[in-house]
């Protein structure tokens, strides 16, 4: 793929995560009014790893990560803003901070991350 393809298919693929957030916003039509509730999961990014939450209406904080030895662990906190929610499906921005340690052969590594996240969550 070149520069100006690889350049295309990004903007393509915000572009087409723009109209999805748009589509979900308008199906939306009432204003829901939920109470406050706890979650258990599974998050899967690079790694599939449990986690633990609660919302309080539209905002809510969740805490994601696992332990696999002394040399390997990642953690993840999310204060995330819910702007869609409903019984099958939730999408969430979130501020995320997380930490990571692990090692590769020939290297070993230990760093911070703060960013923001787009989520979606399925749930069943």
């Amino acid at each position: 793929m070149t520069v100006t393809g690889s350049k295309m298919f990004r903007s393509m693929l915000l572009a087409g995560v723009f109209v999805m957030m748009l589509c979900t916003n308008a199906y939306a039509t009432e204003e829901q009014k939920k109470l406050s509730y706890p979650e258990v999961g599974i998050t899967k990014s690079l790694l599939f790893r449990p986690s633990i939450g609660y919302w309080w209406n539209r905002a809510g904080i969740r805490l994601s990560g696992m332990y696999l030895d002394k040399d390997q662990q990642d953690f993840q906190l999310n204060l995330g803003y819910a702007f869609y929610d409903k019984v099958k499906m939730q999408q969430s921005i979130n501020l995320v901070t997380c930490w990571v340690v692990g090692s590769d052969p020939g290297a070993d590594y230990r760093y911070g991350a703060t960013g923001l996240s787009y989520s979606i969550n399925y749930r069943g």
